[in-house]
């Protein structure tokens, strides 16, 4: 069952919901659950009409918080022998989410006489840790599941995990059910086998080990329906973390849990287009990204996705920090703030920590409670650290302030001293990594599965790797650091800022010297720890023309390189050209499409002036866009080509994060790309350099955040000239590229 199309995910909060499209949690639907700090608290729930499945009518979770599934009864007898057609009694089940999940089932008799019906609630706990549930395996035995407990109204599902931390799930019904049945678990909680998942970037299934069934509660609700009347049922449930012996509990801040703090919204910019297909797209990219944050311990962020990643990342919250810097200042704020906070401060081979290192992904489960798993925070990125320089540049380009540079600048001197002095292992030049953790990443770039980085001739990778677009991340943090030093910094910064610059442009030679394959007109994906040379053609080389690393007269090749038919599948750059040994359109990274991939290369695409290739490739995204449901770009897709049939669609990959943070920061970003917004804070001047596709005309944003202010703009194009129209405090410029000053309005 393909996740993407067939669930329906719900989330406010650290609160979310993966059931099918019935709005059942069943173990047909991998990941199926109610989960909190990565936990499940609610493992099967699922809905009788008068013993048999209501009919489906249809379902909807657009709305993120809130969802809404239809059904209709079958043909049944009534209790005084009366036939009762189909469709004659219909089910409506709304379930919306904040930090607990409320549910409200309402029947109506449309027939003109009475009918009483039994509504069965089928519900069950199995705690897994969200890490069993994607089938990783345990080192020790789990906890011991506790009867359930009922009481009038209420009901509770309760574990007590091996470190005395009890578990419950807490739930309450608006009226007594007038039966309930407990079906004691089966097995011993080491000895069933789940069933088999897909591991996002596994790209293999595997047969997990975890918890036997645990003990299922049938609740039945007698309901007495007059002739054309309703009846209605509330369900809610809360998820309880209680902390009886805190010395073993091994996560930060986990003994605050309990009742989190609301999810606060984050202020993102209006904006409006003469494009509905494009409206719709960037309404349902910001709704996705405003139900991503989430208030972990620690602070607010993005959390990288549903229903895999519901946790704080390095990379990805980056990411979607730079992605979005023209819709909020919050965002990106809080992003260096909360990584700030976990910023290595020791040497750590278990957790991969080191001084100056940025966070790759911190858990909240058992797994990292009781030291299974090194996610307490773990630090196995390459990436991380440069992009928290390369953000913080960006943050101080759109909303520079000497308070903020004296805030944020010294964890970006860290993390600078962490590229200079741990980033490059084998004092070659460049930033690499290498596996130290026994329960560590393999690869720690962004295509971090196991089989992401394959010589073409199988043989096999040596540590320490240096990939690719990971020079360019470097490269562009220290020339975009020097520009800030230079100017809100002291002499010896500014002295500081020459030796970046440099530094850099040393980078540059050493980068274009062993990565560049002349034969291909293209770079390799990485260079090994024997010093070879990766020549897969993949990719991550497009990401070096974001960060401005690729020398000019070779970015012409590697453009044409990036849209030859075997990397480009007619809606998308897929990330392993289909003419390599290891190509497979169905794989997490060798050969997929990611949205977000592909949104940087748009961006270095712009960078060095190819503006037809821009407008195809952002048609492309927002063709694939309106293929999937509720107009949301998943976060990969199948890197079928758009030729292969001529029936062809956008095929879902099976475990897809839908909604994810980059993915839904991809059409965002494209529109500032478009729109080539230059923020220069410290001048407060921000420049704009528009290139709308033919089917685009005008753009309208309200609220635009920049130099501590917001700013209304309008941007248009009539008979191939743009204006532009703005509302601004009177210090700020705003401007078209040519130098032409149009308003203020």
């Amino acid at each position: 069952m393909g996740l993407v199309r067939e669930a329906r995910i719900l989330k406010r909060g650290e609160l979310f919901v993966v059931s099918d499209e019935r709005g059942d949690l069943r173990r047909q639907l991998p990941g199926a659950g109610v989960y909190y700090r990565d936990t499940r608290y609610l493992s099967e729930y699922w809905l009788l009409l008068n013993g048999e499945e209501p009919e489906l009518f249809d379902s909807s979770a657009e709305r993120i918080s809130s969802g809404l599934f239809e059904f209709g009864n079958t043909l049944f007898r009534s209790e005084d022998g009366q036939d009762v057609l189909a469709h004659t009694i219909s089910l409506s089940r709304c379930r919306s989410v904040d930090q607990r999940l409320e549910e409200e089932l309402v029947l109506r008799n449309y027939n003109r006489f009475p009918v009483t019906v039994e509504l069965a609630l089928v519900l069950a706990a199995d705690f897994l840790d969200i890490f069993e549930v994607r089938g990783f395996p345990r080192e020790r035995p789990r906890g011991r599941m506790l009867l359930p407990r009922h009481r009038g109204r209420e009901l509770s599902l309760a574990y007590r995990a091996p470190d005395d931390l009890l578990l419950e799930t807490e739930i309450r019904f608006s009226r007594p059910p007038d039966e309930l049945t407990i079906e004691p678990g089966s097995g011993d909680l080491a000895e069933l086998v789940l069933p088999r998942m897909l591991l996002p970037g596994g790209d293999q299934l595997v047969r997990a080990r975890g918890a036997a069934r645990p003990p299922r509660v049938f609740a039945v609700f007698r309901m007495h329906l007059p002739p054309q009347a309703s009846d209605r049922l509330t369900m809610r449930l809360a998820p309880r973390q209680l902390v009886q012996r805190r010395e073993v509990v091994r996560i930060p801040d986990v003994s605050i849990i309990g009742e989190a703090p609301q999810a606060q919204e984050i202020r993102f910019a209006r904006v409006r287009t003469d494009h509905e297909l494009l409206n719709l797209v960037l309404e349902r990219s910001l709704r996705d990204l405003q139900a991503l944050v989430t208030p972990f311990p620690g602070g607010r962020l993005i959390a990288a996705g549903i229903p895999w990643f519901v946790a704080p990342f390095g990379r990805d919250s980056l990411i979607t920090a730079l992605q979005m810097m023209m819709f909020s200042s919050e965002l990106p704020r809080d992003t260096l703030r909360f990584l700030a906070q976990y910023q290595g401060k020791k040497e750590d081979d278990w957790t991969e920590e080191e001084p100056g290192k940025i966070l790759h992904e911190l858990r909240f489960g058992e797994m990292a409670r009781l030291g299974e798993s090194p996610h307490t925070p773990y630090y196995g990125t390459v990436d991380a650290t440069p992009l928290f320089v390369v953000t913080f540049c960006e943050f101080m380009a759109w909303f520079g302030s000497p308070h903020l540079f004296e805030e944020f600048l010294p964890p970006v001197e860290a993390a600078l001293r962490w590229i200079d002095r741990y980033g490059d292992r084998n004092r070659d030049g460049f930033v690499d990594y290498g596996q130290r953790s026994p329960r560590g990443l393999v690869h720690q770039n962004w295509k971090d599965s196991y089989n992401s980085l394959q010589f073409p001739d199988g043989t096999p990778i040596s540590a320490p790797v240096a990939p690719v677009e990971v020079q360019g991340y470097v490269y562009h943090a220290k020339l975009a650091l020097a520009d800030v030093l230079q100017r809100y910094g002291d002499e010896a910064q500014r002295m500081q800022a020459v030796r970046l610059r440099n530094e850099a442009r040393q980078l540059q030679e050493r980068f274009e010297r062993r990565f560049w394959i002349e034969s291909d007109g293209f770079y390799g994906q990485a260079i090994d720890g024997s010093g070879r040379l990766v020549p897969a053609i993949s990719s991550n080389p497009g990401h070096c023309l974001y960060s401005g690393i690729v020398r000019p007269e070779r970015a012409d090749r590697v453009v044409r390189r990036l849209l030859a038919p075997d990397l480009y599948s007619g809606w998308g750059i897929r990330t392993l050209s289909s003419a390599m040994p290891h190509y497979n359109p169905m794989s997490y990274h060798n050969g997929s499409v990611w949205p977000h991939d592909n949104s940087l290369i748009i961006a270095g695409l712009r960078r060095y002036g190819f503006e037809r290739e821009v407008c195809r490739l952002v048609t492309d995204l927002l063709e694939v866009a309106s293929a999937f449901p509720y107009y949301r770009l998943p976060e990969l897709f199948c890197g079928f080509g758009r030729e292969e049939s001529s029936c062809m669609i956008p095929i879902s990959y099976p475990v897809s994060c839908s909604p994810q943070a980059w993915a839904a920061g991809t059409m965002p970003f494209l529109l500032r790309v478009l729109l080539g917004l230059q923020p220069q804070a410290a001048d407060r001047r921000l420049i704009l350099r528009p290139l709308f596709p033919d089917w685009l005309n005008e753009v309208t944003i309200e609220g635009l955040p920049f130099a501590g202010r917001t700013l209304d703009l309008n941007v248009r194009r009539q008979q191939g000239r743009y204006t532009l129209e703005y509302r601004a405090d009177p210090d700020l410029t705003v401007e078209l590229a040519s130098g032409v000053l149009v308003g203020p309005a």
